[in-house]
């Protein structure tokens, strides 16, 4: 059996202000560095890890160093969030007036951002890494919460575009998804029992 552990990245300034990062390279905020660190007590107690994979982006891989010190990333560009393009580095208020943006909304499923792209192409790309894991072991991934709601997505068979809004991913927060043959299993989703003060960014990165 293959058990998958996902886990969003920590706090940036960016998140705090409500601003689209996407693919834009963040560090982690004085929080959230902390953040990674509680992480890192609480990943001690889910057992062996064989194999841990990460956004090669500054914020995922700070959190990934600071929750588990001197182990090997490996380095994938499919977990990177969703590239915003021209709305990266903007707060959704300032995006609003951007004629663009009402166009995306319209169908940001299927509809690539200015300059960027669409949740398809994330969820694509992040299907096919997840495809290529072994069939046994622990694996586990440093990502964003649009890679790890499009992978949710998949597993459970979610094809209406507009799911993800109702699914909220706390910075650090753990999902697991266990795989034993064809069959799949989302054990847990945005868990933050490693916060007990946290009260999450109101915004998605």
């Amino acid at each position: 059996m293959l058990q998958l552990t996902l886990i969003r990245h920590a706090l940036t300034e960016w998140n705090s202000s409500g601003k689209f990062q996407g693919h834009s390279d963040i560090p982690l905020s004085t929080q959230g560095q902390a953040q990674a660190r509680s992480l890192g007590k609480r990943l001690v107690k889910l057992g062996n890890v064989d194999l841990i994979y990460c956004s090669p982006l500054r914020r995922t891989v700070s959190t990934a160093q600071l929750a588990l010190p001197g182990r090997e990333l490996r380095l994938e560009p499919r977990l990177m969030e969703l590239n915003f393009g021209q709305f990266e580095g903007k707060t959704m208020a300032e995006n609003q007036q951007d004629a663009a943006w009402a166009q995306w909304m319209a169908e940001p499923f299927n509809t690539a951002t200015p300059g960027g792209e669409s949740y398809a192409e994330l969820r694509r790309r992040a299907v096919a890494w997840m495809n290529e894991l072994p069939d046994k072991g622990h694996v586990v991934a440093f990502t964003h919460s649009g890679t790890i709601q499009m992978l949710l997505s998949h597993c459970l068979g979610l094809e209406h575009p507009r799911w993800r809004k109702r699914l909220f991913l706390r910075p650090t927060s753990i999902t697991r998804i266990l795989v034993k043959e064809h069959e799949v299993i989302v054990e847990r989703v945005n868990d933050t029992r490693h916060l007990p003060n946290e009260s999450g960014d109101p915004f998605d990165d």
